[in-house]
């Protein structure tokens, strides 16, 4: 089951909410400040990401659009993944937040009230802006019940089946490829596990987006409903899917456990040569092109097919402070930035898949050494957008502790479902 999305409007905590009342009172002039700044000298936009690999990339594109742009000055600010949330929290709440930032699907619901985010429709129309160059998808997770797009679109990663070629060829076993299945896959597993080296066939760890998520759609299974009301525990495929990837380390012995997980990092056991194969995302080539290892030992290919194909899939957007002192100048970046010309330098430094379609080879191109292709253009027809809500932190959480009693093996998923579906489904009564 597909779960195509729109962005629900909701009532936004009262914290934010009142801070955005505050920082609305504060900033009824932003054209006009806007329009001083630049007759007075060079405007300053701030624009935060999260990713310290991609900081080349971004600055590559903001000394680009300066160029084009003489009077405005980009300063990328990398605030780390933990941090950056809570900063931008903060930041909405003291009506002080950048010009520009990245989005995300889990943390978008938080700002679509409030006048947090500058709607974009006008200036997408006035700029002819081609939305239909970008993943339909990766688009909807940013627009409002009202139709108001809250953001464009940066980028997409898909899920690859990443492989060891070294002891793939020690062992005289052919690469994976799209004919594999979850058959193929198992066997290859536990013919590649050598205990005594203790080197692991396969990486099944208690990750939802990069581990199991794909693996319960390829049963035809599903986590939430259209609609966002229900848990997908309710399916039997869904709970069989699930028991399947847990077994890889519970009953096969193929994959590491959940506590020797928590012990050594998947990427420690990869990147060491310890294991022959395990589901990334496709963002993690920037991360194993980096490491001695990796960068000469590993490929990719599309993951193994279930009852059907499909591999999750997401992507983050771009946004504007609606209380940003520099309007113009900031839509006038956000253009760049989503135009071909700025998503192909995004792509040439390897930084991430760019959502614009004419722009996507520039990625592909970044990283000869990887067959990405298969795994990020082809597996496009078969991708599910990444279940999310309005409260998509909080049934994670939910729905994370009850896996974690399925992989340590303290009862299977079928004992454990209905906890699943009213712990998940008490959360989505809230929205």
């Amino acid at each position: 089951m597909k779960t195509k999305k729109f962005m629900k409007r909701i009532i936004p905590f009262s914290m934010l909410a009142a801070g955005l009342i505050l920082s609305s009172c504060g900033n009824t002039n932003d054209t006009t400040d806007s329009e001083e700044a630049g007759n007075s000298g060079d405007v300053t936009l701030d624009y935060m990401i999260w990713n310290a690999s991609g900081k080349d990339g971004m600055d590559a594109i903001a000394r680009a659009f300066e160029e084009e742009n003489p009077g405005i000055k980009v300063n990328v600010q990398v605030t780390p993944w933990d941090q950056y949330w809570p900063k931008l929290e903060a930041a909405a709440l003291g009506g002080s937040m950048p010009d520009l930032f990245v989005m995300h699907s889990q943390e978008v619901a938080k700002y679509t009230e409030g006048d947090v985010l500058l709607p974009l429709n006008d200036y997408i129309e006035e700029a002819d802006i081609d939305m239909s160059k970008y993943p339909e998808d990766i688009s909807e997770i940013y627009l409002t019940e009202e139709d108001e797009q809250l953001a464009i679109p940066r980028d997409y990663d898909t899920i690859g089946l990443w492989y060891n070629k070294e002891i793939f060829d020690e062992a005289g076993i052919d690469y994976p490829d799209e004919t594999w299945t979850w058959d193929t896959l198992l066997d290859t597993a536990l013919e590649l596990t050598d205990e005594k080296n203790e080197i692991y066939g396969m990486l099944a760890p208690v990750n939802n987006q990069e581990g199991y998520y794909s693996f319960l759609y390829q049963n035809d299974g599903y986590v939430l409903n259209d609609d966002k009301t229900e848990s997908g525990f309710r399916d039997p495929n869904t709970v069989e899917g699930m028991q399947w990837y847990v077994d890889l380390s519970l009953d096969h012995g193929v994959s590491p456990t959940a506590a020797q997980f928590a012990d050594n990092d998947r990427m420690v056991y990869f990147q060491s040569g310890r294991a022959a194969m395990g589901t990334f995302g496709s963002y993690q080539a920037s991360t194993f092109v980096r490491n001695e290892y990796t960068a000469e030992h590993i490929d990719v290919a599309p993951l193994p097919k279930g009852k059907t194909n499909a591999t999750i899939y997401n992507g983050t957007g771009n946004s504007i402070a609606a209380d940003t002192d520099h309007p113009e100048e900031a839509l006038q970046f956000l253009g760049f930035l989503s135009s071909e010309e700025g998503q192909r330098i995004m792509g040439e430094h390897g930084t991430t898949m760019p959502s614009h379609e004419d722009a996507r080879d520039a990625y592909l191109d970044a990283y000869p050494q990887y067959n990405l292709e298969p795994v990020l253009i082809d597996q496009l027809d078969d991708a599910v957008i990444k279940p999310y809500s309005d409260k998509t932190k909080m049934w994670s959480d939910v729905e994370n502790d009850i896996i974690l009693s399925v992989f340590s093996g303290e009862r299977t998923m079928e004992e454990a479902a209905d906890d699943m579906v009213t712990g998940v489904e008490n959360v989505l009564s809230t929205e």
